[in-house]
């Protein structure tokens, strides 16, 4: 009958260490401490005495050991049957996490405004993801000012005049500066305006949301804020208003890194380029610089890189 020195060594025992079950699934597996040792990179003396601090835990006995060979007692058979397949499972583990830290992979949660979706976004994207082929991308295209937290986003891009006090990282690419623009068409059936004074006499296409309070995005150009505030198209939409401008409607505002890809292909001309104004700034804003994922780092630096290229 066990004595009270037997019930305190037994309230004590410590428990199996992950390290120790480890060590003891590797000499099974290889059939020897020295094997099972170079196979950990550690000596043997230390896979010993793992194992030894697994079997006084257990209180059983797993190996028979001799001089030439170790072999699995009718306990250790038993054992390593149950805790083989959880070992190789955590291997499994372990090693698809080497492919995080050698290449990203996984799914980026991205909140953007849908003026930008299907111009310097989409294409924004389409090299990000060549460049990183394990990378998925969601993009989620609202107006609205998401909880990136709350709602389960990594990042996001905002485009505002002034970003509110909040606890998220606000990483800051570009000031957002609009102009005026037209499409060859349009400018070769009605001609290019040389004066402000000339817009009245051409179709304008009204950015509308600030107009109808009275503040249309232009602080410091009186000139064009009259001559551009009223017209038979108005939309609160720079997209719309860009497909407006394509199809030969008139002259309207967009901003200068929407417009880009445009220029570029001969799309959209400029229109009276000495003017252009200040609409806001754009931001990369992310949860936290603390604990930030690998992926929402790649996908910072590439989008900083991107768009210090273009603009």
């Amino acid at each position: 009958m066990p004595g009270p020195r037997d019930k305190a060594r037994a309230r004590v025992a410590p428990a199996p260490q992950l390290d120790e079950i480890a060590a003891f699934a590797r000499v099974a597996e290889m059939g020897s401490f020295t094997a099972a040792a170079a196979q950990l990179g550690v000596p043997k003396s230390t896979v010993s005495r793992a194992v030894t601090r697994l079997e006084e835990s257990l209180r059983v006995r797993l190996l028979q050991r001799s001089p030439r060979a170790v072999a699995l007692t009718e306990a250790g058979r038993r054992f390593f049957g149950d805790v083989a397949p959880h070992i190789a499972g955590l291997r499994d583990a372990t090693q698809a996490l080497d492919v995080y830290q050698g290449q990203p992979q996984g799914t980026i949660r991205l909140s953007a405004p849908p003026d930008g979706g299907d111009s310097f976004i989409g294409e924004m994207l389409v090299e990000f993801c060549a460049r990183y082929p394990l990378l998925c991308v969601e993009v989620d295209l609202s107006a609205r000012q998401v909880d990136l937290v709350r709602e389960g986003f990594d990042v996001a891009l905002r485009a505002t005049r002034a970003l509110p006090d909040s606890s998220l990282v606000a990483r800051k690419l570009l000031d957002s500066d609009v102009q005026l623009f037209a499409a060859p068409s349009y400018l070769a059936r009605r001609g290019l305006p040389r004066a402000f004074d000339e817009l009245a006499a051409h179709e304008r296409v009204v950015f509308l949301p600030d107009a109808r309070r009275g503040q249309w995005p232009i602080d410091d150009a009186r000139a064009v804020r009259d001559a551009m505030a009223t017209g038979r198209i108005a939309t609160d939409n720079f997209q719309l208003i860009r497909a407006v401008l394509r199809a030969g409607g008139g002259i309207g505002p967009l901003p200068r890194l929407l417009a880009a890809p445009d220029l570029a292909s001969g799309r959209l001309v400029q229109v009276l380029p000495e003017w252009s104004w200040r609409a806001g700034t754009m931001y990369l804003v992310y949860p936290s610089a603390r604990h930030m994922s690998r992926n929402v780092a790649v996908f910072r630096d590439f989008v900083v890189a991107w768009v210090k290229r273009i603009a």
